[in-house]
């Protein structure tokens, strides 16, 4: 049995667009290839990746307050 589901990889993890129940637990092969057609996100898809990139927090400051001395 083949199922064939899109996903975004992010170094190790990859993140399916939809559940795969019938495999759920099972071992599986998995062939990586990158998507050739541009992919236009709906609303839906957008903001439901906005919002996973939200809970992830901020990765860092953009720059140390050391950086940027207060004035004379």
């Amino acid at each position: 049995m083949a199922n064939a589901v899109g996903g975004v990889l992010h170094g190790a993890t990859i993140t399916l667009d939809a559940p795969v129940p019938p495999l759920d637990g099972q071992r599986v092969r998995v062939v990586v290839e990158a998507e050739t057609e541009e992919h236009e996100l709906s609303p839906e898809e957008n903001a439901g990746l906005l919002r996973e990139w939200a809970k992830r927090g901020p990765q860092g400051p953009l720059a140390d307050d050391d950086d940027f001395p207060e004035g004379p």
